[in-house]
């Protein structure tokens, strides 16, 4: 499947993980359903409405994060939120690139998957993502970990030398192509298992 960033391009009915990565999914659900119900002013009051001090610091300290400001209709009928969620896509992108590569690299379908092109493509996703979200393609002693010509690709994206020292979220992959590349991973296993019959 080719990475779309895009959840509107996502058949949500048709999407089940493999048990290996149904966490991968659930914290997806759970990261996009969360933010949506965050902005809606109608949950903002339940949760205050609740006054238990610690989930209204929480609310306080998400809502500055995310710079939210909602403006309300005079008629309080219809609403409209606008939210900065760039840092928390990064963080979410950064935390599913790692969590699907440990999983896979931890699982019994580890030898069957660590030498496909698009498993190397996560693991230099992953490896950006845990440091400090930047490509770091050379070694301790600065030798390069790609060939000057090498290529690893997953659908359209291409990771190579030029992309040393660049970020990896937003500017190179989303949140939703890891989800992607995740689901991608899912039917590669589901393929494994139907072929261990």
């Amino acid at each position: 499947m080719e990475p779309e960033a895009d959840i509107s391009k996502i058949d949500l009915n048709k999407t089940n993980f493999h048990p290996i990565l149904k966490d991968i999914e659930n914290i997806f659900w759970f990261f996009v359903l969360s933010n949506y119900a965050l902005t809606a002013p109608d949950i903002q009051e339940i949760i205050k409405a609740k006054n238990e001090p610690s989930m209204i610091s929480m609310l306080k300290k998400y809502n500055e994060w995310v710079e939210l400001k909602i403006q309300i209709s005079n008629d309080r009928k219809t609403y409209h939120s606008t939210a900065k969620l760039l840092n928390s896509l990064v963080l979410m992108g950064k935390a599913i690139a790692i969590l699907t590569y440990d999983l896979l690299s931890a699982s019994t379908y580890n030898s069957n998957i660590n030498k496909l092109e698009e498993f190397k493509f996560l693991r230099y996703i992953r490896n950006g993502a845990a440091h400090y979200n930047k490509f770091n393609l050379k070694d301790e002693e600065g030798t390069w970990k790609l060939g000057e010509t090498e290529t690893i690709k997953w659908g359209n994206k291409e990771i190579n030398r030029q992309l040393h020292g660049n970020q990896v979220f937003n500017d190179f992959v989303s949140v939703f192509d890891m989800f992607l590349l995740a689901d991608h991973f899912s039917k590669k296993l589901g393929e494994i298992d139907h072929n261990r019959k």
